[in-house]
């Protein structure tokens, strides 16, 4: 199910962003990059409470003050459009251990960079520097989706009680795994892009780059199978040398001994 929705949900945003009757204009963009900061260090300041090590605490408290060092630009941009601040909707209480805390950061920082790729592509035109202050926002969302990312990998879920299925663990993980190639993949492609001079109109490149990651999927799907594989390996020979730490040297000695 996460395969299918990872193969066409970004054509389906994609498709979205360029209908012609719903385009945005530059504020409306900005507008909702300035709504999304807001949502980001509100979040990232919910779950940081909610965290069991500090690090990860400190860690959460800095992405949101980054969040929130990015206001203040946003501003100066909407006002300088004619438009005002705009009101930012209620989140909902956050709930959950830290495991699930963190996805829903990387979630949340997911969304923000592939948002923010398309509303700088938007307003490229009537706009460039809006544009590129907006790519730069991306960079730094980029950082913070991967160290959202890191914590989360580091946070065990399987010593977490409340998560009840291994497999629908691994449906996460693999979700966030294949949108991380998906985003490095892209990110390659774009420059080439940009190297050959933008030979392709935005809009039809962007749907093209979403048939070819379709085309792509099935690879790394396998080799996500293959370094699943290789985790619950180690991770068996791991618990069977704790249970019995005699186990390698007498299988040691017996190699030895055919050998011999």
């Amino acid at each position: 199910m996460s395969i299918f929705h990872t193969m066409f949900s970004g054509w389906r945003r994609v498709r979205a962003a360029f209908n012609v009757g719903g385009r945005q204009t530059p504020l409306e963009s900005v507008c909702n990059a300035y709504r999304g900061e807001v949502d980001l260090a509100t979040l990232c300041t919910q779950h940081a409470h909610r965290m069991c090590y500090p690090q990860f605490r400190v860690a959460l408290l800095r992405i949101a003050a980054e969040a929130q060092a990015h206001l203040p630009w946003l501003h100066e941009q909407i006002v300088a459009l004619g438009g005002s601040l705009p009101s930012a909707a209620p989140l909902p209480t956050p709930e959950g251990n830290s495991w699930e805390c963190l996805r829903r950061a990387v979630e949340e920082a997911q969304r923000g960079c592939l948002r923010l790729l398309e509303w700088s592509h938007l307003v490229e035109r009537e706009a460039p520097a809006l544009a590129r202050g907006l790519r730069r926002i991306r960079t730094d969302k980029l950082r913070q989706r991967e160290e959202c990312r890191a914590m989360w990998m580091k946070s065990d879920p399987y010593t977490l009680a409340t998560m009840e299925s291994s497999q629908a663990q691994d449906e996460e993980l693999e979700h966030a795994w294949l949108e991380q190639r998906k985003n490095a993949w892209l990110d390659h492609e774009q420059a080439a892009w940009r190297a050959g001079g933008k030979q392709t109109p935005w809009a039809e490149w962007a749907g093209e780059q979403e048939f070819k990651w379709a085309t792509e999927l099935p690879h790394y799907h396998r080799a996500w199978t293959q370094r699943l594989a290789e985790k619950r390996k180690t991770t068996t020979r791991h618990t069977d040398h704790k249970a019995n730490p005699a186990t390698t040297a007498d299988y040691g000695k017996s190699a030895f001994a055919v050998e011999a």
